[in-house]
């Protein structure tokens, strides 16, 4: 932090981190998109099968039902990979609101202090004033 405006250095660094948090919402928004169009696909494949014939041999029958349960494999890992997909965007937006509330803490704190040195220059520039038209009035006194 630097010696002279640590508040500065304070709002650099939530500024940083506050786009840093976005950035990495963003990328987990875009596999969230990514990981419900997987699911998405896969449901589609799922659906669009072919009809089994209305006869099946055991041989057939096997087969088919191993088909079944890769496809349900393959769905369950699809809604799995979305559902993390979603537990993360919300966990980056938890975290990014939290740098976004930081940073502006950080901001109100900066203002105030901006306020507060405003305040203490009006201050001492009404009281060097003051001082000033008292030494006028005791120079004329004393003429």
């Amino acid at each position: 932090m630097s010696r002279r405006n640590p508040i500065a250095a304070l709002l650099r660094l939530r500024s940083i981190r506050e786009e840093r948090a976005r950035r990495a919402l963003g990328q987990a928004s875009q596999e969230r998109v990514r990981a419900e169009s997987v699911l998405t696909s896969r449901q589609d494949e799922y659906r669009d099968r072919p009809a089994p014939p209305a006869e099946l041999s055991p041989l057939e029958l096997r087969a088919l039902q191993l088909q079944g349960m890769r496809s349900y494999e393959l769905l369950a890992e699809a809604s799995d990979e979305y559902q993390r997909a979603l537990e993360q965007v919300e966990e980056f937006r938890r975290t990014w609101r939290r740098s976004c509330d930081d940073l502006e803490a950080a901001e109100r704190l900066e203002r105030r202090r901006r306020e507060e040195a405003a305040r203490r220059a009006r201050v001492a520039a009404q009281r060097a004033l003051d001082q000033l038209v008292l030494t006028l009035r005791g120079r004329r006194a004393w003429k």
